[in-house]
């Protein structure tokens, strides 16, 4: 799982007025949490483990079991895992692919990152995002491979690219986590007054 540190969100501006990424900070992660009534405080002091118990589904708690994400981010991809869908790959499992260490691309957003990684401008990278956004689940595969032919993507980059049969907004994915988180941290705080009652009965 890869920690870059910085983050971001792509949103259409509307009206015709084209696109931009905002970059996600701590401050913008804890104001969040804030408004799902998550205390930063015991947002810190979850565990993998923690949202492994809260997780509905099996293959929720397999994924964060194997790879036991620590910080916001590093969740986030947890819980992308089980949206994004590519071919020739068993749900949720993308992490098991040879590929999944050096480019993981789980959201929309992680083509724009990992390209400027690679050295495109901010324009190239986000026009490629967008075009897959609005194409690249309906189109044809080789319309596809001629946009990535056009920008010169990188052999592995598009390799991957080709297979995502669905990749969701990172936007969706916060607010998928955050569901999780609020679950989780209810279950975190009520363990803690079970904990504190259960010490003073002693």
């Amino acid at each position: 799982m890869r920690n870059r540190g910085y983050r971001f969100i792509i949103r259409d501006l509307g009206f015709n007025s084209g696109c931009t990424a905002l970059c996600i900070n701590a401050s913008w992660i804890n104001g969040l949490l804030g408004e799902h009534g998550v205390d930063p405080v015991t947002f810190r002091k979850l565990s993998w483990q923690d949202l492994a118990e809260a997780a509905g589904t099996g293959i929720s708690r397999r994924i964060l079991s194997d790879l036991r994400p620590a910080g916001f981010w590093q969740m986030c991809d947890a819980v992308s895992l089980l949206h994004a869908d590519y071919a020739g790959s068993e749900k949720g499992m993308a992490y098991r692919n040879s590929w999944f260490k050096e480019y993981p691309i789980l959201v929309e957003e992680d083509i724009y990152e990992i390209l400027l990684d690679e050295g495109f401008s901010q324009e190239d990278a986000m026009e490629i995002t967008l075009w897959y956004r609005q194409h690249g689940e309906s189109c044809d595969r080789s319309e596809l491979r001629d946009m990535l032919e056009l920008y010169d993507v990188p052999a592995d980059i598009s390799r991957i690219l080709m297979n995502a049969a669905h990749l969701p907004s990172r936007e969706k994915m916060i607010a998928e986590l955050m569901k999780l988180l609020k679950k989780s941290a209810s279950l975190f705080e009520r363990k803690q007054i079970s904990y504190r009652d259960s010490r003073e009965v002693c």
